[in-house]
Formats: C-alpha cells, sequence, structure tokens
C-alpha cells in the first residue's frame, strides 16, 4: 500500500551502508520518521527531492513499520534560502525548536501552512540586497514566526490584559513573563521574574497575533524592539523546552 503526502524535509540521518531515516513535517499525517533505501549510491536519484527545508510531494511504500520512503518530487526548493547563510542559520535553529515541541504522527494543518508561510517569507527576504537591513528582517520574520508557533501549541498569551490582575494594559513600560503567562502591566511587573518590554515592542506582539505571517514579512522595527522581541522568544522557548 502506497500513501502520498505533502512535506517539509526537516533532517537525515545515515544509516547503514547506504540508507538514510528522513524527518519530514506533512499536511496529511504531521511529522513522520522514515527511511529511504540506497539513497545514498552513485545513481540514487532521490536524494536532491528531500533535501533540506525544501518541499516536496512523497510516497511512502506502508509495507510495515513507518514503511519506506518511494518517490518524492520537489515542489519547491526555496532556491535563495539555501544560498543564504544567515537565512539558513535562523531555519536551523527553528528546526531545532520545531522538532523539540512537535510529537510524531500528529498533523495540524495550520502549523503546516504556518511553516510553509515562513519558508517562502523567508526565501524572499533571502534575495535582498541591503545585508545590514535583511540580516535584521530574517531575525524578525523568524521570530514572528516562532511566536505563532508557541501560539499554536497552546503558549498562547493576551496583549490588552496583564495576565496577573487581568487589569487593560497602558502604553508604558511594560513586562513579559512567561511563568506568569505573559505580558504583565507596570504594577504586577515589580514583583515577578520579568523582562522590560517598550510600548513599540508591545504593539508588535500584537501585530504578530492579529496579522498573518506573510503580512509581516513588509514590517519594519528598529533594533530596540528587535532585541526585545529575541529576549522573549528566547524566554518562551526555554519554557517550552525545559
Amino acid at each position: 500500500m502506497k500513501h502520498n503526502y505533502h512535506a517539509i524535509a526537516l533532517d537525515k540521518i545515515d544509516i547503514s551502508e547506504a540508507d538514510r531515516l528522513y524527518t519530514f513535517y506533512t499536511l496529511e499525517k504531521g511529522l513522520i520518521r522514515v527511511p529511504a533505501r540506497s539513497v545514498r549510491r552513485g545513481k540514487a536519484k532521490l536524494a536532491m527531492q528531500v533535501e533540506d527545508f525544501v518541499l516536496s510531494h512523497i510516497t511512502i511504500a506502508q509495507n510495515y513499520g513507518r514503511g519506506t520512503l518511494a518517490g518524492a518530487v520537489a515542489e519547491d526548493y526555496f532556491v535563495s534560502l539555501h544560498e543564504n547563510l544567515e537565512a539558513l542559520e535562523c531555519v536551523d535553529n527553528v528546526r531545532t525548536i520545531f522538532l523539540s515541541i512537535m510529537d510524531e504522527n500528529e498533523c495540524d494543518e495550520h502549523v503546516f501552512v504556518l511553516f510553509i508561510a515562513y519558508l517562502e517569507g523567508m526565501n524572499k527576504l533571502a534575495q535582498k540586497q541591503n545585508f545590514k537591513k535583511y540580516n535584521t528582517d530574517l531575525k524578525w520574520f523568524t521570530h514572528a514566526f516562532l511566536i505563532k508557533l508557541f501560539c499554536l501549541q497552546g503558549y498562547d498569551f493576551h496583549t490588552h490584559k496583564c495576565s496577573i490582575c487581568r487589569g487593560k494594559i497602558n502604553e508604558i513600560k511594560n513586562g513579559f513573563s512567561v511563568s506568569s503567562g505573559g505580558i504583565l502591566c507596570a504594577t504586577c511587573s515589580c514583583d515577578e521574574y520579568f523582562c522590560y518590554i517598550d510600548p513599540d515592542t508591545l504593539k508588535a506582539l500584537r501585530v504578530i497575533k492579529s496579522n498573518n505571517l506573510k503580512a509581516l514579512s513588509k514590517v519594519i522595527i528598529h533594533e530596540d524592539v528587535h532585541k526585545q522581541l529575541q529576549n522573549i522568544v528566547y524566554n518562551i522557548e526555554k519554557w517550552v523546552m525545559r
């Protein structure tokens, strides 16, 4: 019996003499790991179709266990992404987090669509010529993706109410605490472990939560917002992967 999947190649491990174990995130079945036989031999053509961070249409022969990767046709190589070291570093960091928080065989169409939008956005950003600017854009877009991914996995937070007192957030310097559930007002942030966030960072969080990822690739942020978002994502990441 053969099954077809829309898949994003995430990782591969060499096994035995000429085989590989591939990790895919699929639209139809979520995270799966499947071996490919003789894929490392000289005349094998399958490997090019399932390189890391390539969108492919794969076929799995389900005879027993995990089955076997029987065929693959690449749908999008994201060429500019693969030619840009800074972009690949961002996506590689995302891969590490993604594989740590996702369970096998639990499909989520929203996660798959979000991941495709991230790869497409990073591919476009990687084409920009202004190195200093697009390097910041790559990280901003990656932070936006991770925040959206965490929210889809249940690590959501309010941006208009304090997580402790449930009071309205004022346009002043507030805080963010993962252990307390998100945004803290100026009063509640005094007694909790938190990181300060400026009004512009709070606005950025609201923009991330209220817009699709594709639209966020056009948002311009300044360096202070970028650093604070980086700190927020790092704290959520530590909490999720603890």
